[in-house]
């Protein structure tokens, strides 16, 4: 207890003596001590799939692939299927007639996905979502699970699912809105600025959660449902696990939204205290009627 005395004591006479803040101080005077280091510097390479497999992103995946109603024999795309988080789930609802294609323009991350599911009924694609090398009315099952978030024009790839899918053919699309994201932190404006780096900077589409059921409808399929599932977290290394905290930080500095000061104190608040966090993905199904 005295040693943090006079530590307190030692960092409140440097800050005073240099005109520097508090942390700032206190970090010079503690070099060895880095600002909420148990959080992830980079993005690990299997970060898609420890989201598909963390317990908010089990949660709305079922979901979603349960409203795509799939029949055994049916022709399912999972568009920017990626490393192939859903592509289990998909291929364990169809049967032996069943086919699933999965498209992504990184073809790294297919690779990957190569390595680890050898099924006869599967065909990996490189592509692009904007101009589908499939042919008109070929699938029946159409799944799009947070990629809308990061195209250039969602509204030409949904023109394109309308051009695949057969008549009656049902498209399921997951999408966070980041409007929704919430952060406590006992400095609010801290949790807004951040909030709003995400949002004006970070992700392409931000808002796609909440505009999807309007652009499905100009694209001209039916609006048959909309269905909010808002995840939850009170650990901060799990949420870290899906939000990056510590590396979007640094880009939000960096980019001028906060000074290396407020990053500290942010990254001190998430990581030093109780934790509370919160996003809305929603899940929008339509169908092609002719």
């Amino acid at each position: 207890m005295t040693r943090n005395r006079n530590l307190k004591r030692r960092v409140r006479l440097r800050a005073a003596k240099t005109g520097e803040s508090y942390t700032s101080a206190r970090r010079q005077l503690i070099p060895d001590e880095p600002p909420a280091s148990k959080f992830e510097a980079q993005r690990p390479s299997d970060y898609l799939l420890r989201a598909a497999a963390s317990p908010a992103g089990r949660t709305y995946k079922t979901l979603a692939i349960e409203q795509l109603a799939i029949d055994p024999a049916n022709t399912i795309l999972d568009l920017g299927c990626g490393t192939g988080g859903e592509l289990d789930p998909l291929l364990r609802a169809l049967g032996p007639a069943g086919s699933l294609i999965g498209v992504d323009a990184d073809e790294e991350a297919l690779r990957a996905a190569r390595d680890r599911f050898e099924d006869p009924r599967l065909k990996l694609i490189v592509g692009d979502a904007h101009t589908l090398a499939l042919d008109d009315g070929s699938v029946d099952r159409a799944y799009v699970d947070r990629t809308a978030q990061h195209l250039t024009a969602p509204a030409t790839v949904l023109s394109e699912l309308r051009r695949i899918l057969r008549p009656d053919g049902r498209v399921v699309l997951a999408e966070p809105d980041w409007q929704t994201l919430v952060i406590d932190s006992p400095e609010p404006e801290l949790a807004e600025t951040y909030r709003r780096f995400v949002i004006e900077e970070v992700i392409r589409n931000p808002r796609i959660g909440s505009e999807l059921p309007r652009l499905v409808q100009h694209a001209g399929l039916q609006l048959d449902t909309v269905i909010p599932v808002t995840a939850t977290y009170t650990d901060p290394i799990e949420g870290d696990r899906i939000f990056g905290f510590a590396r979007v930080t640094r880009r939000a500095v960096a980019a001028g939204y906060l000074d290396p000061d407020q990053a500290d104190r942010w990254l001190g608040y998430l990581g030093g205290g109780p934790f509370f966090a919160s996003l809305t993905v929603f899940i929008t199904v339509a169908t092609r009627i002719c």
